[in-house]
């Protein structure tokens, strides 16, 4: 009882801890990835999400109990095997011999057993699906009477379940009865042997009977920890996934180069010569030797119709992608020249749908500044965005909770 609480509180103390790691390490590499990266469909935020809790939790499960299993499993059957030996060895070596055997029809059993499960599903699939299909529709199936035709047809789609069911009971009566006859047989020669044994003055009842407890219950041991391979080898793709994840180099470093910050930024904007193309679509070319030119201090219009690119060339202003060919320049320097976090520092974008993220309205206001702010900042900020008086009119004011994506926001605007 001891060397089990042991085990567990280790392997699960051992498993949290690689977990939390795992997460962390893995959203700060992500946060990291250039924009173009979050466009595949892998790399969608739900599936990433995913990634986060899943393959993680997968990972913690092989690293804590199914690792825990194992060790156990092993240290059990070398202690199993020695005792054997020591109270018996002539008894422990032929039950050591056939145990390959004992194992192999427990296993067996189980795959037989877990095989049949899933093709009786498979089987009721059909059926199933025209169940549901039947109640989801009972309007439509009353107003037309159609109820014995449903009813046909749940017969009919059961005939094929019914006939698998059939062969599958002549499986399980032929084969897992085989599988447990392997088993029975085994006690049987090990008494056998042992008897004779005793009979000849080799060893001693009790030494048989302590013997055969011993090690025949091992091959049960054993098929625990072989029925895991499934799991194991789910583990192991996970831990390659999330490999891929941590071992990947972004196309876009934030922090490179350290020495090329940007200080003095006056924002005089030129393209030459741009080709472009989203990266899931690299066909569709969105600019072809494109150049403009935004001078400092100034406004510029960018009018056209949707997909003509403004929102595109905003993007690579800001550089979430970079031209396939060409330049996008500030100030007469390469974009790619620049610190990426630095330049960024100087950039504001308003876009067409803001997002707001779960907390105050005065943390989203100042989300993402540099430099600390004190009120009368952030209320400068509300007064230059005309929002000064409605973020007053709310009960808790600037310290109104936003929720996750401003569905509080939404909330109290929609109710006036």
């Amino acid at each position: 009882m001891l060397i089990n609480i042991i085990q567990h509180y280790n392997f699960a103390y051992m498993g949290e801890l690689l977990t939390n790691r795992i997460r962390e390490r893995m959203l700060s590499k992500i946060l990291t990835f250039e924009v173009g990266w979050f466009e595949h469909r892998q790399n969608s935020s739900a599936a990433l999400c995913s990634r986060l809790t899943k393959e993680a939790e997968m990972v913690r499960s092989l690293v804590g109990d199914r690792m825990g299993l194992l060790i156990q499993t092993i240290s059990g059957v070398a202690i199993a095997w020695t005792m054997g030996l020591i109270i018996a060895w002539r008894l422990a070596v032929v039950i050591i011999a056939a145990q390959p055997i004992v194992i192999a029809s427990l296993y067996a059993k189980r795959v037989l057993l877990k095989t049949m499960s899933t093709k009786a599903i498979k089987a009721q699939e059909e059926s199933c699906k025209l169940a549901a299909e039947a109640v989801s529709n009972i309007r439509t199936i009353t107003a037309f009477s159609a109820q014995n035709t449903i009813l046909k047809m749940l017969e009919t789609a059961q005939e094929g379940p019914r006939r698998e069911s059939i062969r599958q009971s002549w499986v399980a009566g032929i084969g897992l009865r085989f599988a447990q006859s392997i088993t029975i047989l085994n006690w049987g020669v090990s008494f056998l042997w042992g008897g004779m044994l005793v009979n000849k003055g080799h060893v001693t009842a009790r030494a048989v009977f302590e013997t055969i407890i011993i090690l025949v219950t091992t091959g049960k041991t054993i098929v625990d920890a072989g029925s895991m391979t499934s799991e194991l080898a789910v583990g192991f793709s996970a831990i390659g996934s999330i490999f891929s994840i941590l071992d990947r180099t972004t196309k876009m470093e934030p922090q490179v180069p350290q020495d090329r910050k940007a200080e003095n930024i006056t924002g005089r904007i030129q393209f030459r010569d741009v080709d472009f193309a989203y990266p899931t679509r690299p066909n569709a070319m969105i600019f072809q030797g494109f150049s403009i030119e935004m001078e400092a201090g100034k406004s510029t219009a960018l009018v056209g119709q949707s997909g003509s690119g403004k929102s595109t060339i905003i993007a690579l202003i800001e550089r979430f992608y970079d031209p396939i060919k060409g330049m996008v320049e500030m100030d007469g320097r390469d974009l790619k020249t620049y610190n990426l976090r630095s330049l960024r520092k100087h950039m504001a974008l308003v876009s067409q749908e803001p997002t707001l993220f779960g907390g105050t309205i005065k943390e989203n206001i100042v989300y993402g500044a540099s430099n600390e702010m004190d009120e009368t900042e952030i209320v400068e900020a509300a007064k230059a965005a005309n929002a000064h008086d409605f973020i007053s009119g709310l009960k808790d004011g600037y310290d109104t909770l936003c929720g996750i994506k401003g569905c509080s926001y939404r909330e109290v605007k929609s109710n006036g």
